[in-house]
């Protein structure tokens, strides 16, 4: 067994032209099919999908100098409408996010000073009113739990923003393409 050769976008282009240029249409066009599906993003793609529109235009002058029909007879080919590049994406739901990201950031500061509490009460106490152990243990477990539900609230509440806007951006798309279409 052995597997079939790659060749290259540009390797394929050439042997389309070269077809093309001895009038073997048929060999030009499966080689430019062939490059417009399996290499659609390549520079070559686009420039294949007009050897493919050259073929169509030199086999159908072929085909009225035959005797075929007419242009006349023959429904006209409606031309592909080049689809609107979509543009940059509006941030939409701006003042919602700015206060889930408030929110969010008071949560890490709360958790962060139930961290630090116990420490600064330990190294400050002679001048604060004392405390007992559990109490301080306590509060500081409380803050950080609280600080910790606030900054993950605020976190799901701007990936619900994000993806609210990202469902209005392919509603759009679609929207768009069913236009077009």
């Amino acid at each position: 067994m052995h597997a079939s050769p790659q060749f290259t976008p540009a390797q394929l282009l050439d042997s389309g032209r070269r077809s093309e240029a001895e009038g073997k249409f048929d060999v030009a066009d499966q080689f430019y099919r062939h490059l417009t599906e399996h290499y659609a993003q390549s520079p070559e793609a686009a420039e294949a999908h007009n050897g493919i529109g050259r073929i169509g235009a030199i086999q159908s002058q072929a085909w009225q100098a035959n005797g075929g029909t007419s242009s006349a007879d023959v429904a006209p080919r409606t031309a592909r409408v080049p689809r609107r590049r979509p543009g940059v994406p509006r941030k939409r739901y701006r003042a919602s996010r700015v206060l889930a990201q408030a929110a969010s950031a008071a949560g890490w500061l709360l958790a962060l000073f139930g961290f630090t509490a116990p420490v600064l009460y330990v190294t400050l106490g002679s001048s604060l009113p004392p405390i007992g152990l559990p109490q301080l243990m306590g509060g500081a477990a409380g803050s950080v739990a609280a600080g910790l539900f606030i900054a993950l609230t605020g976190q799901a509440a701007c990936a619900l923003f994000d993806q609210a806007n990202a469902m209005r951006e392919l509603v759009a798309l679609e929207r768009a393409k069913i236009a077009h279409d």
